[in-house]
């Protein structure tokens, strides 16, 4: 049964000579272990194990066996494997952050009513500080004033700690808000309600979580809406959870709560702000000079912080550009860098065509936007999703680690991908082989003068010094000329290969 399965792999012509050779060495190994006896349950698992290679033998026959050994060995070292491996780490960094959400949210339209009337209104004082309260009150104020908007609310967000009954707690992102805040916005809330004018008398204890938080620490419950939890040692009611696709200027404010009406604390300029609806026909440019001279000549000491308003769109996805941006920068500095120094080792001295520095230069920069790619999507959604399992909530130093893992991943990519780069062939983009030592080790370093590796394909030779005197003394390119091409030899099946 085992070999006539087999035999449908085997080519027509000659199946049924494979067949009968096949056939005949088993019969005589069966008859021979039947006539000496020894023909038991472990020489017939034996016998069978030996059936299954007939499978193998009959892919050989199949697909060409030195040819396939030659693609496995030869494969791994070409450009297109190379590029297809990185895009293949790409698609799975993106399958493992659950399909980049941070980067899809920068770029689906803002879960705000006509958000295109939506402002953010931001402070920056050199690590000024000022009471909460002073911020409500004044833009409470402000908009009362306000030609060119219709409504704002404050927000003011530092991390706390949340705890729930029965469970440990946790260091979150919570933010203090106008009572108003959500309307401003536009959002309606997944269950429950959100907050709303009145809830500073009638409810100063209520909160709103994100469904993060919900889905993460609550486990889904449907009940969750009149639970209380502890915020700072506080209890608070919860009163309603955002819908999933909420997203505000910084993703890792988990809690949303009004102000303590009895609060004195204070907290960073840079944590603080307003969100604006603007009024019908109203500019963003003159909004911002009417807000901005409320803040000069407001007695509260707001005016030592430097106002700036920015329509919601931009503040939101400034994240994700500033990301595109360090990606694009990165690029263009391994560029720079890689042209500098593969020009040094030969590349700029030899004569080639057009098409071959094309190609040269597109794989370098596809490859390294490739390997930018992935860690632009990892660095960006990675830590957020880790904190996210392991603590149910984006915990608030996600940004700055975000930013130094990306940083660090940049560099690590472009120095690999420029160390690859050096060490392809200057035609054929395949990854030299062949590595023989120059000269002996020395008495103090015990290091070799170099390394030469040669192109299987005869296109050229590239001499590596392992001590470099100075500077100057790189990577050197050596392109083999016809009198080489002795040693190259072409097989039957069109391929090329070293025989010296």
């Amino acid at each position: 049964m085992l070999l006539g399965a087999a035999r449908i792999l085997v080519p027509r012509e000659q199946r049924a000579g494979w067949y009968r050779e096949w056939y005949a060495e088993i019969w005589h190994w069966a008859h021979f272990l039947a006539e000496s006896g020894r023909l038991n349950g472990e020489s017939r698992m034996e016998l069978a194990r030996h059936c299954w290679g007939a499978f193998a033998d009959a892919c050989w026959l199949r697909f060409n066996q030195e040819r396939a050994m030659r693609v496995l060995q030869e494969e791994p070292i070409s450009a297109r494997f190379c590029l297809a491996a990185i895009f293949l780490l790409l698609v799975l960094s993106f399958a493992i952050t659950g399909f980049a959400p941070t980067i899809r949210a920068a770029f689906t339209p803002l879960p705000y009513f006509q958000p295109e009337r939506v402002a953010d209104l931001s402070f920056h004082g050199e690590f000024s500080r000022y009471h909460e309260g002073t911020l409500f009150n004044s833009v409470a104020s402000w908009v009362q004033g306000s030609r060119t908007a219709e409504s704002a609310a404050g927000y003011s967000w530092s991390p706390v700690t949340l705890k729930l009954s029965g469970m440990r707690s946790t260091r979150i992102a919570g933010a203090h808000v106008s009572p108003n805040f959500f309307e401003v916005l536009g959002n309606r809330a997944f269950a429950g309600r959100m907050l709303r004018r009145g809830d500073a008398q009638e409810c100063p204890s209520c909160a709103v979580i994100t469904y993060g938080i919900w889905e993460h620490w609550f486990a889904r419950d449907p009940y969750v809406v009149g639970r209380t939890v502890l915020i700072d040692d506080e209890p608070h009611m919860i009163t309603g959870v955002l819908p999933a696709s909420f997203s505000f200027i910084y993703p890792e404010i988990s809690v949303w709560m009004l102000p303590s009406a009895n609060s004195k604390a204070t907290n960073f300029a840079e944590r603080t702000g307003a969100v604006l609806r603007l009024a019908r026909g109203a500019s963003f440019r003159a909004a911002e000079a009417e807000f901005r001279g409320f803040a000069d000549r407001d007695p509260s000491g707001l005016g030592y912080s430097t106002p700036a308003l920015r329509p919601m769109e931009s503040r939101t996805r400034q994240g994700t550009r500033l990301y595109l941006g360090f990606t694009l920068l990165s690029l263009l500095g391994g560029f720079a860098l890689a042209r500098s120094r593969l020009a040094a080792s030969g590349t700029g001295r030899l004569k080639m065509q057009w098409r071959d520095l094309v190609r040269w230069w597109g794989f370098f920069v596809l490859k390294s936007w490739l390997l930018l790619a992935v860690c632009f999507v990892v660095a960006l959604e990675l830590p957020a999703r880790l904190s996210i399992v392991l603590t149910g909530a984006v915990h608030p130093l996600t940004g700055p680690i975000s930013t130094w893992f990306f940083l660090v991943l940049a560099m690590v990519s472009i120095a690999w991908s420029m160390h690859d780069q050096s060490r392809r062939c200057r035609m054929c983009l395949r990854r030299l082989g062949n590595e023989a030592f120059v000269g002996e080790p020395g008495y103090s370093l015990l290091e070799w003068w170099g390394t030469e590796m040669v192109c299987a394909d005869g296109h050229g030779l590239l001499y590596i010094p392992e001590l470099k005197a100075s500077w100057q003394e790189c990577e050197e390119w050596v392109k083999l000329d016809e009198s080489w091409q002795g040693l190259f030899t072409r097989d039957g099946a069109g391929d090329k290969a070293l025989i010296a």
